[in-house]
């Protein structure tokens, strides 16, 4: 068993190494995207602030509030949502139209 986290350990550290480009990229966007957050906060008006503060003490309050999550419940309804923004995403997907001027324009 020993073994086998072993080599799960090596492929994941290889994998990392193999695109280390990749993640400083998506590290760097990560920080930058946490860097802008915070400037974007602090230079907002006193009626937004007042509402995000609002917003995440009800959220923290509902939380403390609840006593017991259905788990099941709330896989059941994360997939069928997921499921159906998947199918949206894949069906606009598939119905790209291309540029297809080139094959109207040529001489056959």
């Amino acid at each position: 068993m020993k073994d086998k986290g072993i080599k799960i350990k090596d492929t994941i550290m290889q994998h990392i190494i193999n695109n280390k480009k990749e993640y400083c990229l998506v590290a760097m966007l990560f920080i930058i995207g946490i860097f802008l957050g915070v400037l974007f906060v602090n230079n907002i008006q006193e009626p937004q602030k007042v509402e995000i503060e609002s917003y995440f003490n009800n959220f923290i309050n509902k939380m403390k509030e609840t006593e017991k999550i259905e788990t099941q419940t709330l896989l059941h309804t994360s997939i069928i949502q997921n499921v159906l923004v998947a199918s949206i995403i894949w069906f606009f997907g598939t119905t790209v139209i291309r540029n297809s001027s080139s094959i109207w324009n040529s001489d056959v």
